[in-house]
């Protein structure tokens, strides 16, 4: 297990199999090898969330822990995207684990609503805008895309949220990492519902997505929770 407990080993150990995963994509029409690559992806990732979090709240532990597992089903069914049931089976595995992942980042600090302006404006925009160009080709998936980007954005306002809880590390690489999965989602609906192939989506999706995945644990997992009313911080001893 050392190879997990030091973070610039596993580094290397998992961009080298996203990399792996990647080559096979684009060059062996099987997908026999992948479902050893891309599920691997996942499974390093909650060994490395398991032996390395500082998680204090069981429940918070556990959302993280079902929102990783929720996300390697979802990689295993969309592995066979060209059945629509798996697809569909697939989309709503992942919708789970992002819902899991917004628990995972939710917070009871107070807040102002007009500082959530901004990213509220940014959410309601961002979906009009992909719905706007995919809305002629989505015919019954209407409702599961809209479902999907409203979840997607309700992760990305709950990172947003935990500015005043976390250190500005973790909460850096965590909105980063949301971000990455934002736009990894993106180019996936404009690739099946708008474009195929569009912004090179067999290498630009897979590769946001794995970077996304990596920077929210590693983010997560790093994380230093800020003492109210302190000017300190403690490794996640809030229990919620």
């Amino acid at each position: 297990m050392f190879i997990f407990k030091n973070k610039r080993i596993f580094s290397v150990l998992y961009f080298s199999i996203l990399l792996l995963d990647i080559i096979l994509k684009l060059n062996i029409d099987t997908i026999s090898f992948r479902l050893i690559t891309k599920p691997f992806l996942m499974i390093s990732l909650l060994v490395y969330y398991i032996l390395n979090h500082k998680e204090k709240s069981k429940n918070k532990f556990l959302f993280m822990i079902i929102a990783l597992s929720l996300f390697l089903v979802g990689d295993i069914l969309f592995i066979f995207k060209n059945i629509s049931v798996l697809f569909t089976l697939g989309m709503f595995s992942f919708v789970l684990g992002k819902l899991f992942f917004a628990f995972k980042f939710s917070n009871q600090n107070d807040f102002k609503l007009i500082k959530l302006f901004p990213i509220l404006s940014f959410c309601f925009i961002y979906i009009l805008i992909i719905l706007n160009i995919v809305y002629d080709k989505l015919e019954g998936y209407f409702f599961p895309v809209l479902f999907y980007l409203f979840v997607a954005m309700l992760v990305l306002q709950f990172a947003y949220l935990r500015k005043s809880e976390v250190d500005r590390k973790s909460y850096l690489i965590v909105g980063l990492g949301v971000l990455f999965s934002v736009f990894s989602d993106s180019i996936s609906v404009l690739h099946v519902f708008y474009s195929e192939g569009i912004f090179y989506e067999k290498v630009t999706v897979i590769l946001l997505y794995g970077i996304s995945q990596y920077l929210i644990v590693t983010g997560i997992v790093s994380e230093k929770i800020i003492k109210k009313n302190k000017n300190l911080y403690e490794d996640n001893i809030l229990e919620i």
